[in-house]
């Protein structure tokens, strides 16, 4: 299944005549007990994403750092107990595809 996975993300990520993504990597997170965190800090979640279309071109940036900001928005905090995911979709058969990595976390006050 994890090959499956990477395959798909693969896919999601070529192009041909043109490619312009980032992808994740690794990410380190913070822990409760490395911040000043409370029990009504608030949960967020965030979403960034890679495209390619027929094969030939790909963009997008689909990275920790694009999610968490996306998560974050206006709000000056420090996220922590980050938990992430990779979704992709492809439709008539990889034509057009999408993969986003997906954040969800609570956000500690500065």
């Amino acid at each position: 299944m994890r090959y499956l996975v990477l395959l798909s993300f693969g896919a999601a990520s070529c192009g041909l005549l043109y490619t312009d993504i980032k992808v994740p990597r690794g990410y380190r997170t913070a822990t409760p007990a490395e911040v000043k965190a409370a029990p009504d800090d608030p949960t967020v979640t965030g979403k960034a994403c890679n495209r390619s279309a027929v094969y030939l071109f790909a963009w997008g940036d689909g990275s920790y750092a694009a999610a968490v900001k996306d998560a974050l928005g206006t709000r000056d905090g420090i996220m922590y107990d980050v938990r992430a995911d990779i979704k992709v979709n492809a439709y008539v058969l990889g034509l057009y595809t999408q993969a986003c990595t997906m954040v969800s976390g609570r956000v500690a006050k500065p």
